[in-house]
């Protein structure tokens, strides 16, 4: 059965689709403008992961699959906070700052716009694995399967080297619940070659703007006439409090909790080091708030003090120990 018979594929028009909602799976691909490298040595390889991984953090990105080709890169990602365009802005301005500052050159790296399909899960998920992981083979790039290091297969089978924000987990869940069996089902599977259909799709200039079975897509075709939505998933019918100030959300924290400015600010007051813990966790978490944001907002604290105990709310958030009932109450509070 072909990929046509198999699915159905909406097509973008001009300017491509932006499907956006919580927990959708994209694949993604920028290419460098003219064809153009965007990644000229060692350094800018690290550099763009450094980044991804920032993602992960800041904005709850998942990444499941990635390969970085030296003039394009391909992602498969997941973004349960339903914010695509902005992480997605994030990872090519950087880029694109941090290269022109290092090379000393000016304007725009890649071509246009990112291109994004939204995929369903359960039809594509570990196609689309298998497609971005030969990429590299199919560039010529490697002579064996494995061997290119700027691919999320290298990282799949080099525990030690892969990196820390890399998500294994879901796509070797589909081959096996031991990673070992896991593992070495995934290589034969992904040393078979994709259907000829969709890298033919995938290939062409004008990708499609969603890719799934005939349920999917009549779901997705719902939200884009907004007819039958389920409001709880989608974004914009949500109340949205991502640009609520720091002051404001301090100011509600303080009502909730009956305290007083005064001793919210207080250095070192262990009565309430869970409390701005937790507001540290939302602003970043939820809320996409910077590190500087909420420095200025505290006060007298360092950025280096907010990123530390920002991560060590998500370690005890993890065990539900430490500041894990404050973060989930003012999350709950602001409605995020």
């Amino acid at each position: 059965m072909t990929l046509n018979q198999q699915s159905v594929i909406i097509q973008s028009m001009a300017r491509p689709l932006r499907v956006e909602y919580p927990g959708a799976w994209y694949h993604v691909l920028n290419r460098g403008r003219r064809k153009e490298e965007v990644f000229f040595q060692e350094s800018d390889y690290l550099m763009f992961m450094d980044i991804l991984g920032e993602c992960t953090d800041t904005f709850n990105l998942e990444v499941h699959a990635y390969s970085l080709i030296p003039n394009h890169y391909h992602l498969l990602i997941r973004t349960p906070d339903g914010n695509l365009s902005r992480i997605m802005r994030h990872i090519n301005g950087s880029y694109t700052q941090k290269i022109n500052r290092r090379y000393g050159f000016e304007g725009s790296l890649f071509k246009g716009r990112f291109k994004s399909i939204l995929v369903e899960e359960e039809t594509y998920l570990l196609e689309l694995v298998r497609y971005i992981h030969r990429n590299p083979l199919k560039a010529g790039l490697e002579k064996k399967l494995g061997e290119y290091r700027w691919t999320s297969h290298y990282g799949y089978n080099n525990k030690k080297k892969r990196p820390a924000w890399l998500n294994v987990e879901t796509v070797l869940r589909y081959f096996s619940e031991y990673d070992r069996e896991a593992l070495r089902r995934m290589n034969a599977f992904i040393r078979k070659a994709p259907p000829r259909d969709l890298e033919k799709r995938l290939g062409s200039l004008n990708w499609p703007a969603i890719l799934g079975g005939n349920k999917f897509i009549e779901k997705v075709r719902k939200k884009i006439k907004g007819k039958k939505i389920d409001k709880s998933e989608v974004p914009q019918y949500k109340k949205s409090f991502k640009n609520m100030g720091t002051k404001e959300i301090i100011g509600k924290i303080l009502e909730e909790y009956k305290i007083g400015e005064e001793m919210f600010y207080r250095k070192r007051d262990k009565r309430n080091a869970n409390i701005k813990k937790g507001y540290i966790y939302v602003c970043r978490r939820y809320l996409q708030k910077t590190n500087r944001e909420i420095k200025e907002s505290l006060g007298e604290i360092s950025l280096s003090s907010v990123s530390k105990q920002y991560n060590s709310a998500v370690n005890e958030i993890k065990v539900k120990e430490g500041c894990c009932s404050d973060a989930m109450r003012i999350k709950e509070l602001i409605k995020c």
